[in-house]
């Protein structure tokens, strides 16, 4: 299933969709591995039919590398199922991820699928907060 270079010991995910806006939620997760001695997976997840755009996988390259974390870019009809493998799989000690855009959003979902799991936001600014019960149900 999926296999990353990183060790699972305090491991922190953050997922990201824009790769362009990306950067804020990268070193708000590489703030959180350091503060606990983690390693840190950046994983972007798209459908297969998704417009790709070789200058902004290059630039998620390049502030993953930036802030020494692996970067993992992947192609599903099921975004949700596969980020939710990478999370069962890897057990990371937390998540970070941007602020939905939608009460649609998939985050919503993953933050309801995984209670046991630390999940924080990155706001516009980068700085992180804790997802709580109340930001995991949409009403």
């Amino acid at each position: 299933m999926l296999v990353t270079q990183c060790e699972n010991s305090n491991l922190i995910i953050v997922l990201v969709t824009d790769q362009f806006n990306c950067e804020r939620i990268i070193l708000a997760g590489r703030k959180l591995a350091n503060e606990n001695n983690g390693n840190l997976l950046v994983l972007n997840v798209n459908r297969p039919d998704y417009t790709q755009n070789p200058e902004a996988i290059e630039f998620l390259y390049k502030v993953s590398k930036d802030n020494d974390a692996t970067m993992l870019v992947h192609y599903s009809e099921k975004p949700e199922k596969y980020i939710s493998q990478c999370i069962e799989e890897n057990q990371p000690m937390a998540v970070v991820t941007g602020i939905p855009s939608s009460k649609n959003s998939i985050l919503h979902k993953l933050w309801l699928r995984f209670g046991n799991t630390t999940f924080y936001m990155a706001d516009t600014n980068g700085e992180l907060s804790k997802v709580m019960i109340t930001d995991r149900i949409v009403t």
